[in-house]
């Protein structure tokens, strides 16, 4: 039940974000509006474990090493991306590349710091468990790191130091990323595609399928924001998308259709196309003959 209400907090809070950085720009703001959101979450989620107190110590082991460090994570990561990008130096692209490789070499450092927790993080290790994600545990091994948090009843030794990993992974693939950006003398790295491609269906479609990429954590194991696969797209297919996120919420209120029109129609295609294809018919291969506009609408 907890793991439960726990999940759908985080994709509440995760959409929550999406919106704050679809509809502001200034940095600030957003750092503040998101703090907030993430506070707001973690007090719901230490209210709902009061009304329903852990089971077993298994479970509570569970909560502390993947679902709370996923909400910490994004306070951490935001603070330290509000750090970055509120620190670029003024100058050419060849400073602005220099400082991203300084904050990258920072961001691993830090992993090279804690090599034996990092190591039991990425191998999903489970012989401390008992020690770092247990509520009242003292040890006075090196391995279990003391927990910053003050609050005794809502933190372990391990739960903060996940989520603190959890967010600098973030941060440098959000580093890496930025190398990676055709930006004068930033990267010799080619665009996208060589010949560009436009995006001539309607635009509710493309939005439609940039959520779908991103709540099935498609990209970068789910760690890119809904506003970069919107980018993405954006420069994959020519196009502007105007305000992504009320179109999603447009998208939302749909009430006698599937709130996944587009991505049923694409499903029925492909559909159809295996169903043709197991019937050995001699146009295999060919495209599918194009549904007319007025039909589409009808869908």
């Amino acid at each position: 039940m907890l793991r439960k209400f726990s999940e759908k907090l985080l994709a509440q809070l995760v959409n929550e974000i999406a919106k704050i950085k679809a509809d502001e720009t200034d940095a600030f703001k957003i750092l503040s509006a998101v703090l907030k959101a993430v506070r707001t979450a973690l007090k719901t989620l230490k209210d709902e474990l009061r009304k329903h107190p852990f089971k077993d110590e298994a479970e509570q082991i569970y909560f502390f090493k993947h679902l709370k460090p996923l909400f910490e994570c994004r306070r951490i990561y935001e603070l330290e991306l509000y750090n970055i990008v509120t620190s670029i130096p003024a100058g050419d692209a060849e400073i602005i590349r220099n400082f991203y490789k300084d904050e990258l070499q920072a961001v691993k450092r830090f992993f090279r710091q804690i090599p034996f927790h990092y190591g039991y993080y990425r191998l999903k290790a489970t012989d401390l468990d008992g020690l770092l994600f247990v509520l009242g545990v003292s040890s006075e091994s090196a391995l279990v790191p003391e927990t910053p948090e003050p609050d005794p009843e809502f933190a372990t030794s391990g739960s903060y130091l996940f989520a603190k990993i959890g967010a600098f992974e973030m941060l440098r693939d959000y580093l890496v990323d930025k190398l990676k950006e055709p930006n004068g003398q930033w990267s010799t790295q080619p665009t996208l595609v060589k010949t560009k491609v436009k995006w001539t269906g309607e635009q509710v479609n493309l939005v439609e399928l940039a959520y779908g990429l991103y709540y099935t954590g498609q990209l970068d194991s789910g760690n890119v924001e809904v506003k970069d696969i919107v980018a993405l797209l954006e420069e994959v297919f020519s196009i502007k998308l105007k305000s992504a996120y009320h179109t999603f919420g447009n998208i939302r209120r749909r009430k006698m259709l599937s709130p996944t029109k587009f991505l049923d129609r694409m499903r029925n295609a492909i559909r159809q196309r295996v169903d043709e294809d197991l019937e050995y018919k001699p146009n295999r291969g060919i495209k599918l003959k194009k549904q007319p506009k007025d039909a589409e609408n009808r869908d």
